[in-house]
């Protein structure tokens, strides 16, 4: 099964973790790593790299980062050329929400590409950004009314 990580700056990370929790019960390869206040860097990349080997049982690791170009993403991709190199698997992916997180547990163990599933990830989470109010309004101005389903 392809592991996974999500890491972020502060409780976010967590916070995820225990969305997930509350919706799959405590997933198996799954880790979170926080970048807290005053964290040197080298430090926050051990604790990512720790936890990617932890997650890692052969199938590979999806990495999920909250924000491209800053210290968790930066610090998953300084890991990326020694994870090749030892014939890890390992995807990152950015931008991370609830539903791209909740669409890879539910996918994983039928996915074994991390590849895919990582592309999968990016679909699920750009699909679940929405703003249904609008979809309400045109729905409403097309003849809709609120006793329809919309």
């Amino acid at each position: 099964m392809i592991g996974m990580i999500v890491v972020s700056h502060g409780k976010m990370a967590e916070g995820v973790k225990d969305s997930v929790e509350l919706i799959f019960g405590q997933p198996e390869q799954f880790e979170t790593s926080a970048l807290v206040a005053g964290q040197a860097f080298e430090a926050f990349k051990d604790d990512v790299a720790a936890k990617i080997k932890a997650v890692d049982t052969g199938d590979g690791v999806l990495a999920f980062v909250d924000l491209f170009g800053a210290s968790p993403y930066n610090a998953a991709m300084k890991l990326y050329p020694a994870f090749k190199a030892a014939d890890s698997e390992v995807r990152v992916v950015t931008g991370l929400n609830l539903p791209m997180i909740i669409e890879s547990l539910g996918m994983r163990s039928v996915e074994t590409s991390v590849e895919n599933l990582a592309k999968q990830a990016v679909l699920a989470g750009r699909d679940g950004i929405q703003e249904p109010i609008s979809d309400l309004l045109e729905s409403l101005d097309n003849g809709v009314t609120e006793d329809d389903d919309y």
